[in-house]
């Protein structure tokens, strides 16, 4: 039997679901398409971690968000089945809001398979969007739009399996899953009596996404209350870094933003020294060795 293919759309707050209309004549090469980015997708990943908000997966590794309320949004339509969704009209694309396209997997009972869909997609009438047919370039006649080249996410019961969270937040809101310092914590982090900030203004420029994860790390783990300068400073020394202390006895956090980002990794206990080459790296995976 013929597999439905639905868009989420974004409608004011709401995420909402349409069937997608699809000819029978590019129903199989679409299903097909889907299939194989269903096994690209799975290929060689064979571990499956809790999403935390701090690292990007290895290459055998999936990271995981469980949220049963977004999952059923798109499992519902397993139970449902298409005749319970509108059409999707993308006449007005603006209005439409389309923020992902997913079909249900061939292979596994129960599994969605989820592609984002940004506006670069999307193919107007309008203007002079050009299609190439028969060796000649001729202008597009019906609105359209063209699909990702791999999966985003896989859905399964209440979890969503992904590599990207940027990616996967751009479909649905799940921004609450992803915790990093806030404006007071970041402040509160900076004026620490164990710091002596270079530059505050370039600080703060310096606290984009990834600065926050680590501070927020940092907070978590408490390192700053049960190590004093002293013990940070040689702990830094022991993995090659060294860490400059002012005159009055503080940890100086740089104002060059790379430099500020090394030190903030270390004090997350994201930065290691490799045994045999003695070089220091920063690592995106803090999993303990098993």
């Amino acid at each position: 039997m013929p597999r439905t293919f639905f868009a989420i759309c974004r409608v004011g707050t709401e995420n909402v679901v349409k069937r997608i209309p699809i000819r029978a004549a590019v129903q199989g090469e679409l299903e097909q398409l889907f299939d194989s980015q269903e096994e690209g997708f799975l290929a060689n990943r064979d571990e499956a971690i809790d999403f935390d908000g701090d690292w990007k997966p290895d290459d055998n590794q999936l990271l995981i968000i469980h949220d049963g309320d977004l999952a059923s949004i798109l499992t519902d339509t397993l139970e449902n089945g298409p005749a319970a969704y509108d059409q999707l009209d993308i006449s007005n694309y603006a209005e439409a809001g389309i923020k992902g396209v997913f079909t249900h997997s061939d292979s596994q009972e129960g599994r969605i398979l989820l592609q984002r869909f940004q506006t670069s997609q999307y193919l107007q009438r309008s203007g002079l969007t050009l299609v190439f047919s028969n060796n000649q370039f001729g202008k597009l006649s019906e609105h359209g739009f063209a699909l990702d080249t791999r999966l985003t996410a896989i859905v399964e019961g209440d979890s969503f399996k992904f590599v990207s969270f940027r990616n996967l937040r751009t479909i649905l809101t799940i921004q609450y899953h992803f915790e990093q310092a806030t404006e007071a914590e970041v402040i509160a982090f900076r004026d620490d009596d164990k710091f002596h900030v270079e530059n505050a203004a370039h600080f703060d420029a310096a606290m984009d996404e990834r600065a926050r994860k680590l501070i927020r790390g940092i907070r978590r783990s408490g390192v700053l209350d049960e190590h004093n300068v002293a013990a940070i400073q040689e702990k830094a020394a022991s993995v090659g870094l060294d860490l400059d202390v002012h005159h009055d006895g503080k940890l100086v956090l740089p104002g060059e933003k790379r430099r500020l980002k090394t030190i903030l990794s270390f004090l997350e206990e994201s930065v290691y020294k490799g045994v045999f080459s003695d070089e220091t790296f920063e690592t995106n995976s803090k999993r303990p060795v098993q």
